[in-house]
């Protein structure tokens, strides 16, 4: 498959799960079910099939429901674009390769727990459990198709525990600054870290600490005394993306 044909499958696909992703923000919170079919949140009009394209039916609606005219937020079609903006640029990072459908996985659990954290203060086990299940089953048998089998399972292992320590240890003695949540979700991120190299987990985390250290200064000096405290999630997700997008030149830096 040529560069250019995966990148626009990855592309219609990332935007077809960024989708999904919108009814697994929506609805998992509350503790609803992911089965029932689409509707909209102010009328319960179920809708149509011609509905749910993701961004099109947004534009074409122009960001309302066709049947009472409320607004759709805009965090929809956001969603679903920056889904497959992180499916290109894995795409980009690892070819057509098997280990691509493991990341492409993982971005996409990020960014919902990330856009669930952002909004709601709170990381999803419902989402990170699962996660992690199925990432134990599969990583193993990516690995099979890596140079060194062995040593990537092993980088995974010392990853995904190292990076759950490290975050767990804090959580424990200072609730109010780090949550569980992020212990777990770092417990997944760091399979994925370790799975290219151990040490990954530790770029990740200054990456993290560094964006989550910009948005709190820019959110004190936009808010001033009003500021409050801000969910660490997001800045967990986008440092272990970052670190997975440009392992090569972190590693080479060593």
């Amino acid at each position: 498959m040529s560069t250019t044909v995966l990148l626009v499958v990855l592309a219609r696909g990332g935007l077809a799960v960024g989708w999904f992703l919108n009814t697994v923000i929506v609805r998992l919170p509350d503790g609803a079910s992911l089965r029932p079919p689409p509707r909209c949140p102010e009328c319960e009009a179920r809708l149509t099939p011609g509905n749910l394209v993701p961004v099109v039916s947004w534009l074409r609606l122009r960001g309302r429901c066709r049947s009472c005219g409320a607004p759709i937020p805009l965090g929809y079609p956001l969603v679903e674009v920056g889904n497959a903006v992180l499916w290109v640029a894995a795409g980009l990072r690892f070819g057509s390769r098997w280990v691509l459908l493991a990341y492409l996985f993982l971005f996409s659990v990020l960014l919902a727990q990330a856009v669930i954290d952002f909004e709601l203060y709170r990381l999803l086990d419902r989402i990170t459990y699962p996660a992690i299940m199925v990432s134990l089953v599969a990583l193993p048998l990516v690995a099979l198709t890596l140079e060194h089998p062995k040593g990537a399972v092993l980088g995974a292992a010392v990853g995904g525990v190292g990076y759950f320590l490290f975050l767990f240890l804090p959580a424990l003695v200072f609730p109010r600054g780090m949550g569980l949540g992020d212990a777990k979700l770092a417990a997944l991120m760091g399979l994925y870290l370790g799975l290219i190299h151990p040490v990954l987990v530790l770029y990740s985390v200054i990456l993290a600490c560094l964006l989550g250290l910009a948005a709190g200064v820019a959110l004190f000096f936009a808010r001033g005394r009003e500021s409050r405290a801000f969910p660490f999630g997001p800045w967990l997700a986008l440092g272990c993306v970052l670190a997975v997008l440009f392992h090569t030149s972190l590693l080479r830096a060593l």
